[in-house]
């Protein structure tokens, strides 16, 4: 019987390992590897996570319509090379690695930087072919593993690494893993962390990796639990990290000093340097040079809605604008110090972007990455970094000053937004979901998330709200809407169809209110009352701001 048991056992087992082998070769057979991000990204058992080969979307900019693609790699541009490929002879090879700034899917093609600069090279008279090896939410550490896979059969002359330190440094530590809300890979992602004076690979749930770098069937199961599972502690409450002495933001402590071995930022900062250093040695043993591009985040550069949410929140809870609680060029002065003692070359975005700013130009969309202005900013500093190779040192970053006010002066904004017949982007932040243009002066604004961001220059008046209840909508709606720092009012609609409201406050209570440059920031939460596609949607807003009570009608002599 002990005999018979034991067999008994053994076929069990046997059964079980069976039936998941079989299910795992069906995995692998019919199901594609899994997605970890809504952006195009697929799982790769050693960089994490790389760009869907053959992905297409359809795109539109002010020009018209454009399609973002990526090759065989899952990369934009040209296809990488097989090693041991001719080349062109004499043609100066650039292999540009980086981040969403490098893949830049708002920017066409033939407008982002690589383009750009292998044009401007060629305008040179110097023959040149560039490569763009990047992906979506990459940190160094993949990047790094990205051109050990790659450099060799591309053979690139220059290597020029983006960096973009307010993600990068959160990318690179597991520390600060899942704290941020800025990457959805951090689960995902490989980290390599000096040991013993070399990079070793490691993981934040070491096992669950080691399950989903060979299995299919854990992998996709994995996903679907990823994707479905809530994430309460990253719904960060700006307003408590301030009372705190923090910045407002998890990753905006990156614009504070951290000193200390035990501190996560300042851990995260010297892995970061361990990662540049090993991107040069990796970079001079393919025979490449490598040039470091410094992007800076867009709250460096411009003071948007967003900014502007912050710094009244700053004005409120701590007594203090918010260029005195961070420092906006912190990062810029570490890299900087950093490449000079290391003697890496680096350019730096920050000076050139701000000075286009300050002149009124787009240099970040609204997604906060690059617009193709931005791009082409990048493109002619690093060509021009490339013509002065082998002569003066690159010249530190210009670090004069704070973000550039992007709404302009509030005595000349407008105190009534009429989105019919202008998007007035420059006055929002996040939460506007698509705009339509007026047609015979009617049905023209914008369609809003559950809540919605905007700043408005304090006028004289009531605050108004004008709009239309979209059919598809849940009644009632009951929501609120809320000065930042001052009055909450709240909203109620019960009906489909046009909607004006009006919103009063007392004159002493009108002064209590937060500002931020003369401007009051205000958020719209209606909630969700319906979805278009996969989206979350609030209201349709035809126009938000303040505006003088209408005068009542006299009743003529008496």
């Amino acid at each position: 019987m002990p005999a018979d048991r034991h067999l008994g056992v053994v076929l069990a087992v046997a059964s079980v390992f069976a039936v998941l082998l079989a299910a795992e070769l069906a995995a692998r057979l019919f199901l594609d590897p899994p997605r970890y991000h809504d952006a195009p990204l697929e799982f790769d058992p050693e960089l994490g996570f790389h760009g869907i080969p053959g992905f297409r979307e359809e795109r539109h900019d002010a020009d018209g319509r454009y399609e973002v693609v990526l090759n065989r790699e899952g990369v934009r541009g040209r296809e990488l090379p097989a090693e041991g490929a001719p080349r062109a002879p004499g043609a100066l090879r650039v292999l540009f690695v980086g981040d969403s700034f490098l893949v830049g899917e708002a920017v066409r093609e033939e407008r982002l930087a690589p383009a750009r600069v292998e044009s401007a090279l060629r305008a040179q008279g110097r023959d040149a072919e560039a490569y763009n090896l990047s992906a979506i939410d990459w940190g160094t550490a993949q990047e790094l593993l990205a051109l050990r896979r790659h450099g060799p059969a591309l053979a690139p002359d220059l290597v020029v690494l983006f960096v973009y330190p307010a993600n990068d440094l959160i990318n690179n530590s597991r520390l600060l893993a899942e704290r941020t809300t800025v990457s959805a890979g951090d689960p995902i992602r490989p980290y390599l962390e000096r040991e013993d004076g070399e990079l070793r690979l490691h993981y934040l749930r070491p096992w669950r990796a080691w399950l989903r770098r060979h299995s299919r069937l854990f992998a996709v199961f994995e996903r679907r639990i990823l994707a479905t599972r809530a994430a309460p502690s990253l719904r960060e409450d700006f307003a408590q990290r301030l009372r705190g002495g923090l910045a407002p933001r998890e990753d905006f402590e990156i614009f504070r000093a951290h000193r200390g071995a035990g501190d996560p930022w300042a851990r995260a900062w010297e892995q970061s340097f361990d990662l540049l250093r090993a991107f040069r040695s990796e970079s001079e043993a393919l025979g490449a040079r490598l040039l470091v591009v410094v992007v800076p985040s867009a709250y460096q550069v411009v003071r948007n809605a967003k900014g502007m949410r912050l710094d009244v929140l700053s004005r409120s809870v701590r007594g203090q604008r918010l260029d005195a609680i961070l420092d906006w060029n912190l990062p810029e002065r570490e890299l900087a110090r950093f490449f000079a003692q290391e003697r890496i070359d680096a350019v730096f975005l920050l000076g050139p972007l701000r000075e286009a700013a300050r002149a009124g130009e787009l240099v970040f969309a609204r997604d906060d990455h690059l617009t193709a202005r931005g791009h082409e900013i990048a493109a002619e500093a690093i060509a021009r970094r490339i013509g002065e190779a082998g002569g003066a040192p690159a010249a530190g970053p210009e670090l004069a000053g704070g973000p550039i006010l992007l709404p302009g002066p509030a005595a000349e904004a407008l105190a009534l937004l009429d989105f019919g017949t202008d998007r007035h982007l420059a006055q929002l932040g996040d939460g506007w979901i698509s705009w339509r243009a007026a047609r015979d002066g009617r049905d023209g604004g914008w369609l809003t998330h559950p809540t919605a961001l905007a700043v408005l220059p304090l006028r004289e008046g009531d605050l108004v709200l004008r709009g239309r209840v979209p059919a598809a909508a849940s009644l009632p709606i009951d929501g609120r809407i809320t000065i930042v720092g001052g009055s909450s009012f709240r909203l109620h609609l019960d009906a489909p169809g046009p909607f004006s409201l009006r919103f009063s406050a007392a004159p002493e209570e009108r002064k209590s209110w937060t500002r931020s440059e003369g401007y009051v920031a205000v958020l719209l939460a209606p909630g969700e009352t319906h979805r278009v596609g996969s989206l979350r949607a609030g209201l349709f807003v035809e126009a938000l701001g303040f505006e003088a009570p209408a005068a009542p009608l006299s009743a003529g002599p008496r």
